[in-house]
């Protein structure tokens, strides 16, 4: 024989002798070692010999692993023909966890969709009133009188009101359309073009359209000139002879001057003419005033003939 053959033949014996000694010399290693070679050889004696991965069924669904998109997952007579837990509703929770296997729902409702007790298309996990018809603004509440104020919170559910009141209208005393608090004659009915107030005769019209045209003030004062005094007084004659009748007096201004100014002096010019009538001995309780500076313009401030016309006092003359 070779000696170098022999040489390798015999380094080789040696080595397997130490190997074997070591495994002797460690008895739980040596049981460890044939305890896995026993595993091993218990499982390759369940597979056929001639067995190839094409012939597997992992999960015994019936379904080879080489055509089974779900494998491990199945059993045998639930599952599709490419291996996965049957979901007859397609709504991707498997029939086997679905509590309601021919309607779509949700994961989180085990397959079953959300009830909506009042049909009102908001599902009753998200709906505040689930036994009546409501709308998503109101989390499934309903606003009968559409008023923006939910039913729970309108003390009249059936008549359009404001969060003010509770949900009601604003109070008509005299009823003619205008409420009280927009109405300078609240227990007599009138017209929307005098705040509802009735409708004035033809002198006392007359008398309240000389005294506006003919009001005149000093540059950027509060003093009316004497050239009207004619016209308040006629206006004076007329409130003393019906006194059934009452005034209310707005002054305005045009956009010169500051904002402030402007509203103090429409204020100074509005009672001016309130001080003026009463001296003339028109009750003080029957003459009301304010001023709105030149918030309120008739036109737009782009010319002097505009501003001249947004320079003014209004009165309204209504009877109570």
């Amino acid at each position: 024989m070779n000696k170098f053959l022999c040489g390798k033949l015999i380094v080789l014996g040696v080595f397997t002798l130490i190997v074997n000694q070591l495994v002797a010399q460690n008895p739980k290693r040596t049981q460890k070692i044939r305890a896995e070679a026993g595993r091993k050889a218990k499982q390759q004696s369940t597979i056929p010999r001639s067995a190839h991965y094409y012939e597997y069924d992992t999960d015994a669904d019936g379904v080879l692993d080489i055509n089974d998109k779900c494998p491990g997952m199945g059993k045998k007579g639930e599952v599709t023909p490419f291996g996965c837990p049957m979901d007859v509703d397609f709504d991707g929770v498997f029939d086997a966890e679905d509590h309601c296997i021919n309607e779509k729902g949700l994961k989180e409702n085990f397959g079953c969709p959300w009830p909506d007790t009042d049909g009102d298309g908001i599902a009753d996990k998200d709906d505040d009133c689930i036994t009546v018809k409501g709308v998503a603004e109101f989390l499934g509440c309903p606003d009968t009188d559409g008023d923006g104020i939910k039913d729970l919170d309108d003390n009249c559910p059936k008549e359009k009101g404001t969060w003010a009141l509770k949900g009601c209208p604003p109070k008509d005393t005299d009823g003619d359309g205008i409420a009280d608090v927009d109405d300078l004659c609240p227990k007599t009915a009138g017209v929307q073009e005098l705040r509802g107030c009735p409708a004035l005769k033809p002198e006392e019209k007359e008398a309240l359209k000389n005294a506006f045209d003919n009001l005149l003030f000093e540059t950027g004062s509060d003093v009316i000139l004497e050239t009207s005094y004619i016209s308040l007084n006629g206006l004076a004659k007329i409130m003393i002879n019906n006194p059934a009748t009452k005034l209310h007096l707005e002054g305005h201004t045009d956009d010169v001057g500051e904002d402030l100014a402007n509203l103090t002096l429409s204020r100074k010019r509005a009672a001016a003419v309130e001080l003026y009538l009463e001296n003339k001995g028109v009750q003080h309780a029957r003459i009301t005033s304010d001023g709105y500076g030149e918030s309120k313009a008739k036109l737009p401030n782009t010319s002097d003939g505009n501003r001249k016309i947004n320079r003014r006092v209004e009165m309204l003359l209504a009877y109570e």
